[in-house]
């Protein structure tokens, strides 16, 4: 199904906020590698804790992005958004730092594989 030029037009601003905290997640991610790389469990911590920040923030960032977009994309979208907000939230709630640093990945996934974020913008952008 091909998006017309104004479904197109009203996904830019959306798929700008996916971008731009897709990115800082992985700017974010590299940074806690560093941090754990020289054993600074407390900065790693703390870069992990901003992440799960981002997720949790996502959706209202989203909100009025979205007042345009097609009902159903609209749908779909809010809905993965809020499931990665709600883990997010869950697991820095949570004690142990292997959920904060899983966060949008799955078991069997490689370094470099695109995160469920990126795989999201990336449904968005060929929807």
């Amino acid at each position: 199904m091909e998006k017309s030029a104004e479904g197109k037009e009203a996904l830019q601003p959306v798929v700008q906020i996916l971008k731009e905290t897709a990115e800082k997640f992985r700017s974010l991610d590299h940074e806690a590698d560093m941090s754990l790389a020289k054993k600074d469990t407390e900065g790693y911590k703390q870069k992990l804790q901003e992440r799960a920040r981002l997720l949790i923030a996502l959706p209202g960032q989203l909100e009025n992005a979205l007042g345009n977009v097609d009902p159903q994309l609209k749908r779909k979208i809010e809905y993965k958004v809020q499931i990665f907000a709600t883990e997010a939230q869950e697991r820095l709630e949570g004690e142990g730092l292997f959920g904060l640093g899983a966060l949008l990945t799955h078991m069997g996934d490689k370094i470099g594989d695109k995160n469920d974020l990126e795989k999201l913008i990336d449904l968005i952008e060929n929807e």
